[in-house]
C-alpha cells in the first residue's frame, strides 16, 4: 500500500508540481526513486553480479566513465565520439553529487554504472536530455528492466500530454492539420512505443562490456547491439520539440513562478 501511494504522489508531482516545462529538482527525483525501486534494485543487482561484465567490474578500483575521460582514442572509435559527446553535453555525474562515494566498493560500482546505463542509452540511441529525449530514454529502460519510478513518470507524462492537447499556447506557429497529426498525445505515444520496442531488440546493456569496446569503431558496437538505425520517429519530431519547447517555456513564464526546464547538461 507504501508503495503504490509514493508511487501517486511521484505521478501528482509531475504532473502537478513539475510539468514538462518546469524545472524538476534531481534531488526530489531522486528520493522518488529510491523509494519506489529499492527492492527492484537488488534484484538487478544479483542479477549483474553473475554476468561476465558485472564480475569484472565489480572487483575493479576505478570506473569505467574515468577510463573514458582521460583516455587517448582514434577518432570514430567508441572512446573517441563517447569522450567528446561528454564534454560537448558538458553532462553533470548526478551519481556523484548525489552519492558521493567515500571509497570504491563493489555497491557503488554497481550503482554508478546503473547511472551511466541511462546515459548509455542517450549516447547510443541519439537521444538528447531534454524532457522530449528522455521519453525515448525511459521507454528504452523499462524494455530492459521495469522500474515503477520510470514507469509512474510516463504515466505522468500520458496525463500531461493529454492536458497539452487542449491547450492551444502551447503549439509552435504551424498549420492546423499538422498540429492535429503531431499533437503531444499521439507523439509520446509513439516515442514510448519506439523506444521500448529498440529496447527489446537491444541486449541488456548493463551486462555489455563497453570497455572492451573503446578502442573499437562506434558504428560496429552499434550493429552488435542492434541499434545501428536511429530512432527515426524520435529524429523527425526532434526539430519540432525544439520549437515545441520553447512555446513550453514561454508559457511556463506567464503562469507559473517556478524555476521554468532544464536539461540535464543544463543543471
Amino acid at each position: 500500500m507504501n508503495h503504490r501511494i509514493t508511487q501517486l504522489k511521484l505521478i501528482w508531482h509531475y504532473y502537478k508540481v513539475f510539468q514538462t516545462d518546469i524545472y524538476a529538482p534531481l534531488p526530489v527525483i531522486f528520493e522518488f526513486v529510491n523509494k519506489l525501486d529499492k527492492d527492484k534494485m537488488k534484484k538487478i543487482y544479483r542479477r549483474f553480479q553473475k554476468t561476465k561484465t558485472g564480475k569484472r567490474l565489480l572487483n575493479k578500483k576505478e570506473h569505467f566513465l574515468d577510463l573514458v575521460d582521460k583516455g587517448n582514442f582514434e577518432p570514430g572509435t567508441f572512446g573517441a565520439e563517447l569522450q567528446a559527446w561528454r564534454k560537448k553535453d558538458k553532462l553533470v555525474d548526478v551519481f556523484s553529487i548525489y552519492y558521493p562515494p567515500k571509497k570504491i566498493t563493489p555497491l557503488n560500482q554497481f550503482l554508478r554504472y546503473s547511472v551511466m546505463y541511462h546515459d548509455m542509452i542517450h549516447f547510443l540511441n541519439e537521444y538528447d536530455t531534454s524532457p522530449y529525449g528522455e521519453i525515448g530514454v525511459l521507454s528504452f529502460h523499462l524494455a530492459q528492466e521495469w522500474r515503477d519510478s520510470y514507469a509512474s513518470i510516463l504515466y505522468s507524462v500520458t496525463i500531461m500530454s493529454f492536458v497539452n492537447t487542449f491547450i492551444p499556447a502551447k503549439y509552435p506557429p504551424r498549420p492546423l492539420w499538422k498540429n492535429i497529426i503531431f499533437n503531444p498525445l499521439v507523439v509520446f505515444i509513439l516515442t514510448v512505443i519506439e523506444g521500448y520496442r529498440r529496447g527489446k531488440r537491444a541486449p541488456w546493456l548493463m551486462e555489455v562490456d563497453f570497455e572492451s569496446y573503446l578502442n573499437v569503431d562506434l558504428q560496429q558496437l552499434k550493429k552488435d547491439l542492434y541499434l545501428e538505425k536511429p530512432p527515426s520517429f524520435w529524429k523527425k519530431m526532434a526539430p519540432t520539440w525544439a520549437i515545441v519547447k520553447e512555446k513550453y517555456l514561454n508559457y511556463a513564464k506567464r503562469n507559473s513562478k517556478a524555476p521554468i526546464a532544464a536539461d540535464r547538461s543544463e543543471i
